[in-house]
């Protein structure tokens, strides 16, 4: 009882420690928590959609009806739909508000629709909408809407697999504004003659999804098809845009987490031997007064346990309401059925028992390593005296005055204690300078990227191969034809072969010295030939990705690029290369807008606007933003437990001071101040251990999505998160300082005493 008693005792005269060990271990499970409940709900939204309504690996048109589906079923080993749709021009007025609607016809076998809300299509004349389309033109269920004079029942809104993300054509970038979709029977879609055919494909193996692609593209030109609008599920936006942005959230959400959770229960473990070891005299009498081994050790191992459990179960409690908003705020843009939030129970159990083991092991270590000595060796105080080891006699600190010799030994004399200051400086400062870091680095590819580069601003893509001969380019338009590969063996790493006129000035072609490339030569952008390791005079090797063709090209030029992958080459070549005929292309990039039929072309890339590109990357923003935030209450909490330990274990020594006379400011600067190198130290180190960290997990996220994100340094982020670290310094300081004034003179005469 008297033990239990001491261990509230000892908690209420360090309440300040106490607490920030229990924030920091609270911050780490509440990160870990929020972190993996988003990415794990998000994915489970997604995978789980895509699994039970069954969603496309490939979209396509062909020239005439496909005449028997079941035999190409079977030579394909693929599930075949044939569905119809029809895009219908909304009338202003009427309740209505411009826009157009796509009508979908019901499919069963792939991309089944979802019913979000209402029923179901039951009855002829029956219609399911979009929830957004719903929600912006002011339509409700149970009303109607009138399409082409053919008025429909409004039962209901649905989420349908292949359109998960919203847009009109595939080669789309954002959404089109009051544009939506709506399911109606293959009946009532029979109103509409002019509703064009499309067929989505579904393939049995799950592996080797290009091979079996390339396979069908292969049996469909055998058969006399031509094929237009001809696009992978990993190509495509309407389903890839949420994987990317949830792949990515997961990629650095997960690592970083768990990193930062490990980190905090390894700082609070160190924390807790040093408290254990500087109660070694209490241990040391109580053992003399007869409590057994058994005992003490449950004494102190009362206290991290208490803290390490009540910390991760408060951030734990404190996560979970936290995660709804946040993956709401993720799929403002994505329609989804709503599965609910969930938790992984292995993930809940982890955010409370990995504090307290890690915690509670280093303690159990540490307590007995203490108890193994006898009762007098720990009465005489052996485990609080420091010792003078082999870096202090190394130093010669006679030659310094006795400010300088005194702040040195104040740091050196405990090598663990200033380990553990240097490595918690350097870990908050390495998160701190990655968020910063990441953010700019995206800010470059917004500014500097893709939009950045097109001298013309507009891309009309086609849902067919054309060519010049046939009505020519006008003037301020270029042609480009394109393909998509990848190295073989290395399917992960797609990226476009685009075929451009030599004279073409539409794209923006520098080297890495800003001078003008040729056009007129195979350039390769500098991220994907960092990604393949190639140079100037290198050979890429790739494989068609439409129709499994292998070709091998010399590069001549590395394009400046921020995150683009792409090869160039000589347009006619492009086309003899892949057997085209000359003049061949697929892409116009123009200058201004063009009056092409809105039925030849498969999406528009408009980049006149850069600004609408923002929101794309709202989910990583998020990320970063909680990050930088951590990183500097990690630091503020880091620097005040170490000050304030420093500060415990010279107590005799300030009190000594003040009797010698020292006042309050120059007891300020011997303390406090003598921890200025080892934080200034800290700080740099983690320099360069945030570039390896984040050059490590960039390369794992470029494998997972694709997308090589270029890690951009800006020296201005760098200083500013030297300030932050310092000025977070300084204010621990100032709240140190305070508890330095109380220490008395007294304390120094009992000592002696003693």
């Amino acid at each position: 009882m008297a033990l239990r008693k001491r261990v509230w005792r000892i908690i209420k005269e360090n309440k300040g420690q106490y607490f920030g060990i229990f924030i920091l271990i609270l911050l780490g499970s509440f990160y870990f928590i929020a972190a993996t409940g988003v990415a794990n709900n998000l994915e489970k939204m997604v995978v789980g959609f895509a699994e039970e309504y069954r969603q496309e690996d490939l979209t396509f048109s062909t020239d005439m009806p496909i005449e028997d589906i079941a035999a190409l079923e079977g030579e394909s080993s693929a599930l075949i739909e044939v569905y119809r749709q029809y895009d219908v021009k909304l009338p202003d007025g009427q309740n209505l508000s411009g826009g157009e609607l796509r009508l979908l016809s019901l499919s069963s076998k792939i991309n089944i629709p979802a019913v979000l809300s209402g029923r179901g299509l039951e009855n002829l004349g029956d219609i399911l909408l979009d929830p957004y389309f719903c929600q912006t033109q002011g339509l409700n269920i149970g009303g109607q809407i009138e399409l082409n004079g053919k008025t429909f029942n409004i039962v209901g809104t649905m989420a349908v697999p292949n359109y998960v993300y919203i847009l009109k054509n595939l080669y789309d970038v954002l959404p089109t504004s009051g544009f939506g979709i709506g399911m109606v029977s293959g009946a009532d879609i029979e109103a509409f003659p002019e509703a064009i055919t499309v067929y989505a494909a579904s393939f049995e193996d799950r592996e080797n999804i290009n091979a079996q692609t390339a396979k069908l593209h292969e049996l469909l030109t055998e058969k006399g098809y031509s094929l237009s609008e001809w696009l992978d599920a990993k190509n495509n936006k309407r389903i890839s845009m949420p994987w990317s942005n949830i792949s990515s959230m997961k990629s650095m959400s997960f690592p970083v987490s768990t990193a930062f959770f490990l980190l905090c229960c390894l700082i609070v473990g160190v924390m807790i031997m040093r408290i254990v070891k500087s109660d070694g005299v209490v241990i040391g009498t109580l053992y003399a007064q007869g409590y057994r081994r058994r005992e003490l050790t449950r004494h102190y191992m009362a206290i991290p346990v208490l803290l390490s459990a009540a910390g991760g179960f408060a951030g734990t409690l404190l996560a979970l309401p936290c995660v709804r908003p946040v993956v709401d705020s993720m799929l403002i843009y994505y329609i989804l059925p709503d599965k609910g939030i969930t938790f992984s129970l292995l993930n809940l159990a982890l955010a409370v028992l990995m504090p307290v083991a890690f915690i509670g092991l280093s303690s159990f270590l540490t307590i007995r390593k203490v108890l193994k000595k006898t009762a007098v060796e720990l009465m005489k105080g052996d485990e609080q005296k420091a010792k003078v080891n082999v870096i202090e006699r190394a130093l010669r600190l006679d030659r310094f005055t006795f400010n300088t010799k005194f702040r040195i030994r104040e740091q050196v004399r405990s090598i663990p204690r200033l380990l553990f200051l240097v490595l918690g400086v350097c870990a908050a400062s390495m998160i701190l300078m990655f968020g910063f870091t990441f953010n700019y680095s995206m800010d470059v590819v917004m500014d500097k990227g893709a939009l950045e580069r097109y001298q013309y601003p507009l891309e009309y893509n086609f849902k067919e191969v054309r060519n010049i001969e046939d009505g020519g380019i006008p003037e301020g338009a270029e042609p480009y034809n394109t393909l998509r590969g990848y190295p073989e063996g290395r399917e992960s790493v797609e990226y476009y072969l685009v075929g451009m006129k030599p004279d073409s000035v539409g794209l923006k072609m520098n080297d890495m010295q800003g001078n003008a490339l040729s056009r007129d030569q195979v350039n390769i952008t500098s991220p994907l030939a960092s990604r393949l390791k190639l140079k100037e005079g290198d050979t890429i090797s790739f494989v068609n990705k439409l129709d499994g063709k292998s070709y091998s090209l010399t590069i001549d030029g590395i394009v400046e690029a921020y995150g683009e992958q792409f090869v160039y080459m000589p347009l006619d070549e492009f086309n003899r290369m892949t057997g085209q005929p000359l003049g061949s292309y697929r892409t116009v990039i123009s200058s201004h807008e063009m009056d092409f039929d809105e039925s030849l072309l498969a999406g528009v890339m408009d980049a006149r606007y850069p600004e609408a590109y923002e929101d794309l990357s709202m989910p990583t923003t998020l990320i970063v933003g909680s990050v930088t935030a951590l990183a500097v209450l990690i630091a503020v909490i880091i620097i005040f437990l170490v000050t304030s330990l420093m500060i415990d274990e010279s107590r005799n020594t300030i009190s000594l001071l003040k009797v010698l006379g020292y006042r309050g400011k120059e007891l300020a600067m011997l303390i406090l101040n003598s921890s200025t190198p080892a934080v200034f130290i800290g700080f740099w180190l983690g320099l360069p251990l945030m570039l390896v960290f984040g050059n490590n997990l960039y390369g794992y996220v470029a494998e997972m999505i694709n997308m090589m994100i270029p890690m951009i340094v800006n020296p201005l982020y760098i200083l500013i998160s030297f300030v932050l670290i310092f000025a977070v310094y300084e204010i621990t300081k100032r709240l140190c300082g305070r508890k330095l004034a109380k220490i008395s003179m007294s304390e120094a005469l009992k000592a002696g005493t003693e």
